[in-house]
């Protein structure tokens, strides 16, 4: 099919002499550990004792003493531990064994077993049948046990190796500060030199401490590595280090600052979550609020805090150091690190352990009463007391989704804690390292994130992430497991069923101010919950994934009955403690996993009723409507009310409560006086039962942001196609959809960023305007070739009331090729000023390139002389003057050998001004051909294969004695005047293989 395109020209000719002129043309155009109890200095001199975790079964005459029996000693003693405290030996003291996986000794002494040395009544030691204090065997051998439990004593150090449960595969250390590592991440040892024990010493003297190897088969011959001891710290074996292979952890000198280590960048947080957050320099808890209106606070917190505390010594700088003489330290306000310290020193350090979170309360007593703190952890709120690890959070690492935890994590120690009052919320990030006691290793970190439940007060949510950076075991899971402690009321704790496996919660009656306990643990009806529980009775002081206490593997089962709704659990009736535990997961080196856990404090066990919203309503002609369901447990009638703005409350309605804990949909508008439209208002809805519980939810209307993108032809006409060449024209209107009586403003960041075309030549007459068409005062738009886009930037101060608009040009490149799109979007973030932040893109503008035969230009003036004189003779006037050339542009695709005529006819012959008198001369030489132009024929002016995209001059090749047009004027039929005639111009395709 042929295109055909049309130019018309006019043109007068003047005779006195004969002037021609020209009219306008137109166009149409890891390993198990077993916990072990650590071991202190008393009195000067090495007490040694050992206490592993998993009870015996022996039929001896003496039981294993418990942690139970330690703390219920009438003696005003500062030691304590989960055995009974230990007399001071009248000898030099020897190591003690541990009841299990000893090696045998060449000699007829029996390795100690519980460790638990007893008083007889008339005050001499006698040693308990399963626990003697073991004499040096008179070999060269080395006696070995398999850890070394102490005693609690007032100490200022603790050492005490871990015990740890061997695999058939030799464990072997080669390290001088850290362990070489082999190519599946085991430590190594290699026998560069050895602990030698002359039979004829002791093995350890004051001051001294031996290092501990458990193993399987002969104790330590000369052919193993041993190490020299230090009578201050910890061994140190002297060999060289090599850490090539991370597989079970990072070094911590490895590591460097705390205040270089980038969270955003390792994924654990999102830009701008933080904003509004202030990093804390001192460990304290953050109030929040809870559902009931007493003198109670209650606080997100992280560490220790003793129980004993009053309440005013909440408020004091530097009270985790105790005033009362034998006890501990706690954490509440102890400085947290500093930018500058490494992760390596803090190890060396107290420090704040984060895995333990929860809830601190402040009870409504005189404040500088003792024990005026209620925490749950045992022992009395300092949850990290040794020998009772079955506290907190916990990583757990293995093989497999059914397989055993190989490894669960040590110390989390608290690198960094940000708070932010207005929304109650507390954010801590920590490293995870391994429980070696002999080296530590960091595996990974973690975020935890404590924040108030939306529409629930009371309940808050802990948001978990865990960064793993070792990878020698592909599957983790997580848990949580407290041993109960609540404000020392310890095993007498009572352990309750939410119902239908919902949760548990502790309902302790008569606090000291007179009030009632109650701490609820939820696990499930959120994102991330857990997915099981177990509880236990009696000394409950392992870790999750402990064999012998939780969850032997991964993935074990938990507490398969529920007593129902505010019953008892009757297995865990004395001494309770519980494990939560998420679903395991493979998760690789360098990923993250995220779960949640939520927590609520009241003081009564009445569960507050519970209002939720369908949406966040929409504006009718009447006001702004709000739909939703309530439901109620407990209560015969609830009420709905509603503040907006915090203005006066307003009654909803009365509601009879028919069916107990069954959805019930309500539905209001709001009159439109109270929420105009265009402004910010903040509303919240109220549901509060006959007992006085109430819920709240909050609505935020905010007006909505407004972003369309139009695309235009150069005179303003919409478009949807155009070829390579041609101009387009952009608007981008930003409406934030507030009114004048509005006193925000766009804030600290407004950008409006528009995604470029490659398609298109850079932009030109770039504008930012407003609705009136005024430049808008320091408005800036910016072209960048890489990225390739523009950036707009709005002033800070401009009211977001102002309607934006960005303009500019962009010419489609010549060598676009046809098929193609120009597609345009936009994207807007914007903070306003009040502290909103809204990021939304628009809509998708698109112009598909176009292959086309035009003309590029024409003339509008030829002529062919002014004041021509009429002659007797026959005259020819060449021409002589083309104000703009006749030219042809052809997009066309070449792979298709476009081809294109143009072609001329008279449209109107050449007539002199106010008479019918004509001339008839006009013709038009190409090539070798001479044509007539008349009205009733064209004639072909010009032939043209496209071999590319250049601009073709017909009117170049226009010569006096070449190609072009002329007049030729008969002798007598010129008069004296003006003729003026027009011209055609006809362009036209030329179809393949014609």
């Amino acid at each position: 099919m042929k295109r055909i395109v049309v130019w018309m020209i006019t043109f007068i000719l003047i005779f006195s002499g004969l002037k021609v002129s020209e009219a306008e043309m137109f166009v149409d155009s890891q390993n198990p550990v077993t916990e072990c109890e650590e071991q202190t200095e008393s009195d000067g001199e090495d007490e040694l004792a050992a206490d592993c975790e998993e009870q015996s079964d022996s039929e001896g005459e003496d039981e294993p003493t418990t942690e139970n029996e330690a703390q219920e000693s009438n003696k005003e003693e500062d030691v304590a531990t989960e055995g009974e405290g230990q007399p001071e030996a009248e000898t030099e003291e020897v190591p003690a064994t541990e009841g299990e996986g000893h090696p045998e000794l060449e000699t007829e002494e029996k390795p100690a077993a519980e460790c638990e040395e007893r008083m007889t009544s008339t005050g001499e030691e006698e040693p308990a049948a399963d626990c003697e204090e073991q004499p040096e065997p008179e070999t060269e051998e080395k006696p070995v046990a398999e850890c070394m439990a102490p005693t609690e004593a007032d100490s200022e150090e603790v050492l005490a190796p871990d015990c740890e449960e061997e695999n058939e595969q030799e464990l072997e250390i080669d390290c001088e500060k850290y362990p070489a590592l082999d190519s599946e991440g085991n430590v190594v040892i290699e026998s560069d030199e050895h602990l030698e024990i002359d039979s004829e010493e002791e093995p350890t003297t004051d001051g001294e401490e031996l290092t501990v190897v458990d193993e399987e088969e002969e104790p330590a011959t000369s052919g193993e590595e041993s190490a020299e001891l230090d009578d201050q710290e910890n061994l140190a074996p002297k060999c060289k280090r090599d850490v090539s292979n991370r597989s079970i952890g990072i070094p911590l000198d490895q590591v460097g600052k705390i205040g270089d280590i980038d969270f955003l960048e390792l994924g654990l947080d999102t830009p701008g979550e933080l904003d509004g957050f202030t990093q804390m320099t001192t460990n304290k808890g953050l109030k929040f609020s809870t559902r009931e209106d007493n003198e109670r606070t209650n606080y997100l917190y992280f560490g220790n805090v003793r129980n004993s505390r009053s309440v005013s010594s909440l408020e004091k700088e530097g009270s985790y150091v105790s005033d009362v003489p034998g006890e501990p330290k706690d954490d509440w306000s102890r400085p947290l690190p500093t930018m500058d310290t490494t992760l390596s020193s803090l190890g060396d350090k107290e420090h704040i352990q984060a895995q333990n979170f929860g809830i601190v309360t402040a009870l409504a007593q005189n404040p500088n009463d003792k024990n005026g703190v209620v925490t749950y952890f045992y022992k009395e709120g300092i949850a990290t007391a040794f020998n009772y690890p079955g506290n907190g959070l916990v990583i757990a690492q293995g093989y497999s989704i059914d397989g055993k935890a190989e490894f669960q994590s040590g110390d989390m120690p608290l690198l960094k804690l940000y708070k932010n009052e207005k929304t109650n919320e507390l954010v801590a990030y920590a490293a995870v390292l391994t429980q070696n006691s002999m080296f530590k290793l960091l595996d990974g970190y973690v975020k935890i994130k404590m924040s108030p439940v939306k529409g629930i007060k009371g309940r808050i949510n802990v948001n978990m992430k865990y960064l793993k950076l070792s990878s020698k075991y592909s599957y983790t899971n997580i848990g949580y497991s407290v041993h109960m402690d609540i404000a020392g009321r310890h095993d007498k704790s009572k352990m309750f069923s939410l119902g239908n496996h919902e949760g548990i919660y502790f309902y302790e009656k008569g606090m000291k101010d007179n009030l009632d306990y109650v701490l609820s643990f939820f696990r499930n009806g959120y994102e991330n919950s857990p997915a099981e529980f177990k509880g236990k009775g009696y000394d409950p002081i392992g870790k999750p994934f402990d064999p012998n206490f939780y969850y032997a593997k991964l993935n074990s089962p938990g507490t398969r009955e529920d007593p129902g709704e505010g019953n008892e659990y009757p297995a865990f009736m004395y001494h309770p403690g519980w494990a939560l535990r998420w679903m395991p997961k493979k998760q690789g080196a360098g990923e993250i996993r995220e779960e949640n856990l939520q927590i609520a404090v009241t003081n009564q066990p009445d569960v507050a009723p519970e209002i939720h919203l369908d949406n966040d309503g929409e504006y009718t002609d009447n006001g702004y409507r709000v739909t939703g369901t309530w439901k109620d447990k407990d209560s015969n009638s609830v009420s709905l009310y509603y503040k907006v703005d915090g203005g006066e409350l307003t009654k909803i309605g009365d509601y009879e409560n028919t069916k107990l804990n069954t959805d019930v949909s309500w539905a209001y508008t709001i009159p439109i006086d109270k929420v105009e439209k265009g402004l910010d208002h903040d509303i919240t809805v109220y549901i509060i039962d006959e007992d006085g519980q109430q819920s709240d939810i909050e609505i935020n209307i905010r007006p909505a942001l407004t972003i369309i993108e139009q695309v235009f032809n150069e005179d303003g006409t919409e478009i949807k196609d155009i070829p390579p060449g041609e101009t387009l024209r952009y608007e981008i209107l930003v409406d934030a959809g507030y009114i004048s009586d509005d006193t925000g403003t766009y804030g600290e960041v407004i950008t409006i960023t528009q995604k470029y075309d490659t398609h298109l030549e850079e932009p030109t007459n770039l504008k930012v305007i407003d609705e009136n068409g005024q430049e808008i005062d320091k408005a800036t738009a910016t072209y960048t070739a890489s990225p390739n886009e523009i950036i707009v930037k709005l002033p800070t101060d401009l009211p977001r009331s102002t309607k934006v608009k960005v303009t500019y040009n962009a010419k489609v490149n010549e060598e676009a090729a046809e098929g193609e799109s120009v597609i345009g979007q936009v994207t807007v973030s914007v903070k306003y000023s009040t502290g909103d932040a809204v990021n939304q893109t628009s809509n998708e503008v698109k112009v598909v390139i176009i292959g086309v035969l035009k003309f590029n230009s024409a003339p509008q003036v030829i002529g062919f002389g002014e004041k021509l004189t009429i002659s007797s003779r026959d005259q020819t006037y060449p021409l002589i003057k083309v104000d703009t050339p006749l030219t042809v542009k052809d997009n066309r695709p070449l792979s298709r050998n476009p081809s294109w005529t143009m072609t001329a006819e008279l449209e109107r012959p050449l007539t002199k001004e106010g008479t019918d008198s004509t001339l008839d001369g006009l013709y038009y030489h190409y090539g070798r051909n001479v044509s007539h132009l008349t009205k009733d024929a064209s004639v072909q002016i010009y032939k043209k294969d496209t071999t590319n995209r250049e601009v073709v001059n017909i009117s170049d090749t226009w010569k006096s004695d070449g190609d072009g047009l002329y007049l030729e004027v008969k002798a007598g039929t010129a008069k004296a005047g003006i003729y003026e005639g027009t011209i055609k111009w006809v362009l036209q395709d030329v179809q393949p293989n014609e």
